[in-house]
């Protein structure tokens, strides 16, 4: 029997054809995806520097690529794991900074469609890393107010995904980070609560120390 007796010949091509193309469009995502981890990458960098603008421009070319790429991800499902779901998770820690640092509160999931419950809950922790960084930059200045609310959202944020059972896999791993974040941040408030509290003892006594006299002040005087 021939081998085109035993194959469906043109099943087979139909077959070749969509590896094909699939491949291809693989390769257009991962590409697509890096613009979008890199805009998003650039947007935090923005943001700590203070040009908010610059950061909401970045975000919004972000934005738009990943929306360009959603149609390829509905044809080939399986394309969403990897490249494009690091690429929204950057972009969703880059939302979630520029929207803390804007209004003090977290991101709602349903401000962000584009990603998955998955990929927001990925972003949400990667965002406290960058939350640290903020945190250790307003310690330096002394303000002890903006520490303490991000130490309170981080220990919020611990609180919530406490309740989640969390399988083993990278989501697991980046909340495995989260109560050392946490711990940091408590040490950045007692480190600036011994310097405070140092510089109120000095200051009390400096007011203590009694002004020198003036020379001969206080001495008989030579007969």
């Amino acid at each position: 029997m021939s081998e085109r007796a035993m194959l469906a010949t043109s099943d087979w091509e139909r077959l070749g054809e969509y590896l094909a193309a699939y491949d291809a469009t693989r390769e257009g995502v991962i590409k697509r995806c890096r613009d979008v981890q890199k805009l998003a990458k650039q947007a935090v960098y923005s943001l700590h520097r203070g040009d908010v603008q610059g950061a909401v421009k970045q975000l919004a070319k972000a934005e738009a690529v990943a929306e360009e790429i959603s149609p390829c991800i509905a044809k080939y499902p399986a394309l969403r794991s990897g490249s494009f779901a690091a690429a929204v998770e950057e972009y969703v820690e880059a939302r979630a900074f520029a929207c803390f640092l804007a209004e003090g509160r977290l991101i709602r999931s349903d401000e962000l469609p584009l990603a998955e419950p998955e990929e927001f809950l990925g972003g949400v922790l990667d965002f406290t890393g960058e939350l640290n960084r903020y945190a250790i930059a307003r310690a330096t200045v002394r303000d002890r107010a903006a520490v303490q609310l991000c130490r309170d959202l981080v220990d919020a944020l611990m609180g919530r995904f406490l309740q989640f059972d969390l399988r083993n896999g990278s989501l697991r791993k980046k909340y495995d980070s989260l109560k050392y974040t946490l711990k940091k941040m408590e040490g950045t408030l007692y480190e600036l609560a011994l310097t405070e509290g140092m510089g109120l003892k000095i200051s009390s006594e400096d007011a203590r120390v009694e002004p020198p006299t003036a020379a001969g002040e206080g001495e008989e005087e030579d007969m």
